[in-house]
């Protein structure tokens, strides 16, 4: 969802609001509900100075009414009430409170709470100027007590106008949604806080207190857990990963803020699709991280390695490539757009910055959805990308109320 460098911004939509059923796996996911967690991590905030406005990061909610919906949004200092009828949004900018997190390894209370009467959906968007990436949040009946996350870390090489290594850090973020939750948190690599490599430590959050972690290197298969003696009961967590701003690609400018909720590892699934995005030629990278050890990974049904829990693979698959990934064991797929400059020349090559999607897994693709792009003023073109088998195709309808601009791209052999 997702930001444009000089033009405006660009969205990207891949959200599916009503996941079916696993074919192997008992949880039943849906993005649609009554009940959710929230929380930002930080953004590469610019302070004004005497010559300078600076470029302010903030935090976004934005919600859509499925059926008549009234309900709060609630963080520190504040409640916000919202009334709404089917098809309708809301939009809360929170300006009054510094709702991002700053820090690395401490414990703070910067959760945001959203209850409704209806069912609705639920967005987060992290917007700074130049720098801006947001995720569909889960409702706490999809939460989950065992994550894995994906973010991103890269040192920019190539020659661009402005030091794209100075806030870079891969970033993770925990919120709690009971009381005297206690969580093992085993980083992937050595964080800015003092946090080891590989090994797990504890924390222990009350409703709606946060942590968020950085570090200085790919933060990509970090797993966060709840343990204790009643593990096993009510006491889920919500998930975040990214990255402050950085770049995808290593080809230029720009930089970018990464935000995506993890999904619980009962949740994943064994087969994804990949396409290229639309209104980008850069290719993208992606990600496929592993939940289980002697996970052999396919692409287009050849093996390409076998990985353990925790572990990922990248591949950087061109503007051209629409391809199957699968596994003989529960994996993530996540993909990242690339930075600008990436982009071949001709039109469009000044449109795009990094941000991630996690995929869906085939076994949780539908047959109808109802989704919506997100009105905010810093969004000039919306796009949507839509998979079918090619023997259904003819018997695809795209109803558009919302849109400005859409791209079907691709049909795929099922």
């Amino acid at each position: 969802m997702k930001h444009l460098y000089s033009k405006g911004l660009i969205l990207t939509i891949s959200l599916f609001l009503s996941f079916a059923i696993l074919n192997n796996i008992s949880a039943q996911v849906t993005t649609v509900g009554k009940e959710f967690w929230v929380g930002f991590m930080e953004n590469n905030r610019v302070p004004p100075s005497p010559n300078s406005d600076g470029a302010p990061d903030i935090g976004i909610i934005v919600i859509t009414a499925s059926e008549a919906a009234e309900g709060i949004i609630e963080y520190p200092g504040s409640t916000q009430i919202f009334n709404l009828q089917a098809g309708q949004q809301f939009v809360q900018r929170i300006e009054n409170f510094d709702i991002l997190h700053r820090t690395s390894g401490i414990v703070e209370n910067k959760g945001v709470y959203i209850l409704s009467s209806g069912n609705i959906s639920v967005y987060a968007f992290n917007e700074r100027f130049r720098s801006a990436d947001g995720t569909v949040v889960l409702p706490t009946t999809t939460l989950g007590k065992d994550h894995y996350i994906t973010s991103h870390f890269e040192e920019v090489t190539a020659q661009v106008n402005f030091d794209p290594n100075s806030n870079n850090e891969s970033t993770l973020l925990v919120v709690a949604v009971e009381d005297n939750t206690e969580i093992e948190i085993t980083p992937k690599v050595n964080t800015i806080s003092g946090q080891t490599t590989g090994v797990p430590y504890s924390i222990n959050l009350n409703t709606g207190q946060s942590y968020q972690l950085k570090a200085r290197g790919d933060l990509t298969g970090s797993r966060v857990r709840v343990i204790g003696a009643d593990a096993q009961n009510c006491k889920n967590i919500a998930v975040f990963g990214g990255n402050k701003w950085t770049g995808v690609g290593n080809c230029g400018q720009a930089n970018d803020h990464l935000f995506q909720q993890a999904y619980p590892v009962n949740t994943w699934g064994n087969d994804f699709l990949h396409v290229p995005l639309a209104g980008r030629n850069s290719g993208e990278l992606v990600k496929i991280l592993a939940s289980e050890d002697d996970s052999e990974i396919f692409i287009n049904g050849t093996s390409v390695g076998t990985i353990g829990s925790g572990a990922f693979l990248s591949r950087d698959f061109s503007s051209t490539e629409a391809v199957s990934i699968s596994s003989d064991k529960p994996i993530s797929v996540t993909g990242f757009a690339k930075s600008m400059d990436c982009n071949l020349p001709g039109p469009g090559s000044n449109i795009g910055d990094p941000f991630m999607i996690t995929y869906s897994p085939n076994q949780q693709l539908l047959s109808q959805i109802t989704f919506n792009a997100l009105q905010l003023p810093s969004i000039s073109f919306h796009y949507v990308n839509i998979i079918t088998a090619t023997v259904s195709v003819q018997n695809t309808r795209l109803d558009v109320k919302l849109f400005w601009k859409i791209s079907i791209l691709w049909s795929l052999r099922c």
